[in-house]
């Protein structure tokens, strides 16, 4: 009887540590840390590894072992990593609740939609960021310093403590894949450098009533760069004025700034504004007319000229 007893004894004590790890385990999964952080948003930064983040959680109280944070997050809910993001915890969660949104990408926040409408310079882009509530003109314009042209306007959802970095990394990358890369071939088949293509694709957005419209414009400022002669564009120095082109004077118009194409032959310098797709694509593939003249008139559409002459009529005729 004596090795039965011994063998019930050892089961005994093997069930009794089961049971001992399970109720522990079970504790630590669905009791929530005394001095967790509800209300707040918590950070989760990109790149950070489930070890990491967990050594996060557990110095913000939020849970209570990383060790059984990474083992349920791995061998129950089979996630090796958890999504990067703001978090917003609006009560106090369990470990279970915790790493069930983390690893899924449940933020507990309403985004954000925000419409970037395309041609929007940054300063308007960021007034616009502003009346959203996410954070001031001044801190996005600071921030989008030198990258006017090249921030994708799209539809974009942000969490409500979103950073103007942020914002520039979505813009940015959204660019790169739809422009860098997705027209990458184009670009390099027009024999153009990508910065010449976005300043006049920012133009071209100012421009233009319609993508038919903005290649034959297109054709025009392309061949009256080539062959030497002065773009005189309404909309580069309705961005130096803020004037729109219809309020433009003779004053406005001999205004000293390298954005002037009245005044200063070639491209501006810079685009101004941020171009779509449709705008970047007329710049990559021109419309090859006879015409050396555009406008449009008080009936929003286009009417082009071979002559100056022609052109003056135009004028006379379209804008009255």
């Amino acid at each position: 009887m004596e090795p039965i007893d011994k063998k019930a004894r050892q089961a005994a004590v093997w069930l009794g540590a089961v049971l001992f790890l399970a109720s522990a385990f079970a504790y630590i999964l669905f009791s929530v840390p005394k001095n967790f952080p509800a209300g707040e948003v918590v950070k989760i930064e990109k790149g950070r590894g489930l070890g990491e983040v967990a050594e996060f959680l557990e110095e913000k109280n939020i849970i209570k072992s990383s060790f059984f944070f990474k083992a349920f997050s791995f061998l129950v809910l089979r996630q090796a990593s958890v999504k990067a993001g703001d978090y917003f915890f609006e009560e106090p969660f369990t470990m279970f609740e915790v790493s069930r949104r983390l690893t899924r990408g449940i933020y507990g926040i309403e985004p954000v939609r925000a419409v970037i409408l395309e041609g929007w310079s940054n300063k308007q882009a960021g007034e616009y960021f502003e009346k959203l509530g996410l954070f001031k003109k001044e801190e996005w314009i600071r921030a989008a310093e030198g990258k006017e042209g090249y921030l994708f306007p799209d539809t974009y959802f942000f969490t409500p403590e979103v950073e103007p970095d942020t914002v520039i990394k979505a813009m940015s990358e959204n660019f790169d894949k739809k422009v860098t890369k997705g027209l990458g071939e184009e670009i390099a088949k027009s024999g153009r450098k990508l910065e010449e293509i976005i300043i006049m694709a920012s133009i071209l957005e100012k421009e233009a009533s319609s993508y038919d419209d903005a290649r034959v414009i297109s054709g025009i400022l392309w061949k009256r760069l080539e062959s030497g002669i002065g773009l005189q564009v309404d909309a580069t120095v309705s961005h130096v004025v803020g004037k729109p082109s219809l309020e433009l004077t003779d004053q406005d118009l001999a205004v000293d700034s390298p954005f002037n194409t009245y005044k200063y032959r070639g491209l501006p310098p810079a685009p101004i504004g941020n171009p779509g797709l449709e705008a970047i694509k007329a710049a990559i593939t021109p419309t090859q007319t006879i015409y050396w003249y555009y406008l449009h008139g008080s009936d929003g559409k286009p009417h082009y000229a071979i002559t100056f002459e022609e052109h003056k009529r135009n004028k006379e005729f379209y804008l009255r």
